[in-house]
């Protein structure tokens, strides 16, 4: 596999995790809406350098960090895993930081790694949301994915109950037709 692209729209920027993101690896991975959410390692610093040392070396997915450009901090995680090349798909996944949300990173950095993922030779990028996850079902679709149907008991939550999910994926098609986005907010407006 190529090494990982760089990607930015201006607002977001997508690149290789460094050592250097250990500890705001750790500060996020400390957020209790995350631990509840996602599987993450415990959140030390150790741990944090273990995982992105796999995660630069995985062949079955891209795992960039999610950057604000603005401020040049971590914002949290966007990846595409799963890659099947024959199959020519892939399933994204993110996670944002407590103090990035609400400011459309998830979806920005979709539409950057689906880009890249398309120009790279895929056709479908999918995600599977927990249908109570409001925010992640917010960004899929501010993203441009498209709604395919619900799966029933598709995960089991790290509280070990049953949770259905709901599947949205995107075509290049989509890519293309997506709303643009609104304007980022600054500290000068109203």
């Amino acid at each position: 596999m190529a090494t990982l692209p760089v990607l930015s729209d201006g607002v977001v920027l997508l690149r290789p995790f460094a050592p250097a993101d250990a500890a705001a690896l750790v500060r996020i991975w400390a957020d209790p809406t995350i631990r509840a959410r996602n599987t993450v390692p415990e959140p030390t610093e150790d741990a944090a350098l273990q995982w992105i040392a796999g995660h630069a070396a995985s062949v079955a997915a891209w795992e960039w960090a999610l950057v604000d450009v603005a401020t040049e901090q971590l914002a949290g995680r966007r990846a595409l895993k799963g890659i099947s090349s024959d199959h020519g798909r892939a399933s994204a996944a993110c996670w944002v930081a407590p103090e990035f949300r609400g400011r459309q990173f998830a979806a920005r950095s979709l539409r950057l790694a689906a880009a890249h993922a398309f120009a790279s030779g895929l056709i479908r990028i999918q995600a599977e949301c927990e249908a109570d996850n409001v925010a992640s079902l917010h960004s899929v679709r501010s993203a441009g994915m498209r709604h395919e149907g619900t799966l029933r008991a598709f995960f089991v939550s790290n509280a070990g109950v049953p949770v259905d999910a709901e599947m949205f994926a995107m075509l290049a098609d989509d890519l293309v037709a997506a709303t643009a986005f609104r304007s980022p907010k600054t500290s000068s407006s109203a």
